[in-house]
């Protein structure tokens, strides 16, 4: 289902530690920790994990989370974290590797987190839909579904229409031995009314300013909205909790909002 054939975070493993300089932000995390503390969930996935930004806070407050992430790059990362972390918190953690489109995911859940703009790295709204499915279907009765993205509502905005420019993108950045990435996308198509973009990325790396290696790729992304998470979550029959404007300053959400964060729960057995 998925047309994108490259895993972005896999063509070098630099990346894993230029995402970890480029992510570094904490409100969401606490705000899902007090989410987490409230409804009293025990278990939780997260799907997407990474290298364990939102996961390894989850963990180290005694809470058993699993894990699931397409990317080897991004999971040894992980690893690499969990090792210097106390052993009681390894045990807390259960880390698949796996296409998450594919993957039959694990059931009996009390809370699944779709955090950090993940629904953007899908290229379809089927697979956004098909994510929120699985999701739903992974979940104890009664559990949550923690959903945080940009907001991007009725069609692209310019800013992602520049055909044939080529810019500066991540992953971009020094690495601490020294080896640096320069990351640039080309816009190659835009559907603006269905929100499809396109683009070829490529990353340049170097070392003492000698180019060493160079990747080239494709990619299909779909920015989803607030209506039309809402339309899915309609087929689900799922109960919206609450939705805010971002995980930062934590105000309502309104039709004006640039992200979209929504507390779901699940009604009954429905699927």
């Amino acid at each position: 289902m998925n047309v994108n054939k490259t895993n972005p975070y896999d063509v070098e493993y630099h990346i894993a530690e230029i995402y970890d300089k480029y992510e570094t932000q904490l409100h969401d995390v606490k705000f899902i920790l007090e989410l987490i503390k409230k409804s009293q969930c025990k278990k939780i996935l997260e799907p997407f994990c990474g290298t364990g930004r939102i996961l390894l806070p989850i963990a180290e407050k005694g809470l058993k989370i699993t894990g699931i992430d397409g990317s080897e790059v991004m999971l040894n990362q992980l690893h690499k974290k969990l090792k210097l972390k106390p052993a009681n918190v390894g045990e807390m953690v259960k880390i698949i590797k796996a296409d998450l489109t594919k993957y039959f995911w694990p059931r009996d859940y009390d809370l699944i987190i779709l955090g950090g703009n993940c629904l953007f790295e899908l290229s379809s709204l089927e697979e956004q839909e098909l994510i929120l499915r699985k999701a739903y279907n992974s979940l104890n009765s009664g559990g949550y579904i923690f959903i945080d993205n940009d907001n991007i509502e009725n069609e692209l905005p310019d800013t992602w229409c520049n055909l044939g420019v080529e810019n500066e993108s991540f992953p971009t950045g020094v690495c601490n031995d020294g080896t640096v990435l320069k990351g640039y996308s080309k816009t190659t198509y835009v559907d603006k009314k269905n929100k499809i973009w396109r683009a070829r990325k490529r990353i340049e790396v170097y070392q003492n300013n000698h180019l060493l290696n160079e990747y080239e790729w494709e990619i299909q992304k779909h920015p989803i909205g607030y209506s039309e998470i809402v339309s899915i979550i309609e087929k689900l029959n799922l109960s919206v909790i609450n939705v805010w404007n971002g995980t930062q300053n934590r105000e309502k959400y309104t039709s004006n909002s640039n992200r979209a964060t929504f507390w779901l729960q699940k009604n009954n057995n429905f699927s």
